[in-house]
């Protein structure tokens, strides 16, 4: 469920700026918010990634 909210949340990032560059929007706000969203929405998908990878792997026994 995280990916998924950290994809859309990419996804919103990139639409902003691809409105930026088709002069759809024209303020230095939409660059900062279209950037965040990008590295917060990358951020999400990594966490959980890792809290995924941390479930899946097998526990060690210390003989």
């Amino acid at each position: 469920m995280t990916t998924r909210l950290g994809f859309a949340i990419i996804a919103a990032g990139v639409v902003v700026l691809g409105l930026r560059a088709f002069d759809l929007l024209d303020t230095e706000l939409a660059d900062i918010a279209s950037v965040l969203a990008i590295v917060i929405g990358a951020l999400v998908v990594a966490i959980d990634g890792e809290a995924a990878d941390q479930s899946t792997k097998p526990k060690r026994r210390d003989s």
